[in-house]
């Protein structure tokens, strides 16, 4: 079993959507993850910052509930771990977004408090294996604290 790093206090002080990803990267050693906000207006999603996949879609990219892995999150409210994401039937081809290399995928829900949806947190690793119970428990404990951020 691989251990899981502690989520740091430095994502309670995080000045940036970008200082989240990374230090959630970090801490469950994955090569990407990424922060899309719940736009309530428009029920979509946006990527509003990414550790590992193509910067130039931040910002750029949306996501409605029923597009994609992260969408199925959306939707359903409730955490997605998939191994060889690309295999599966809610898979969503994203050009130049880089993550073809991609084989493990973790999304969790965001949710302001009294339960507000605010958005997905996910974090994908190349190697291909489910997250670990310990790993999606630390990345659910990194959404509650993304939310003061959304």
């Amino acid at each position: 079993m691989t251990a899981v790093a502690p989520v740091s206090t430095a994502i309670l002080s995080a000045k940036s959507l970008q200082d989240i990803v990374h230090e959630v990267a970090r801490a469950v050693d994955a090569q990407v993850s990424s922060i899309y906000r719940w736009l309530d207006g428009q029920q979509r999603l946006q990527l509003a910052a990414t550790h590992g996949l193509n910067e130039e879609l931040v910002g750029q990219l949306y996501l409605k509930p029923q597009e994609g892995l992260t969408g199925l999150v959306a939707e359903t409210r409730k955490p997605v771990s998939v191994k060889h994401p690309a295999k599966h039937p809610r898979y969503v081809f994203v050009p130049r977004s880089f993550e073809e290399r991609l084989e493990s995928y973790l999304g969790v829900p965001v949710f302001k408090p009294g339960r507000v949806f605010a958005g997905v947190l996910t974090v994908q690793r190349e190697s291909p294996r489910l997250f670990t119970p310990q790993e999606i428990s630390a990345v659910v404990l990194a959404a509650n604290r993304v939310a003061t951020c959304l």
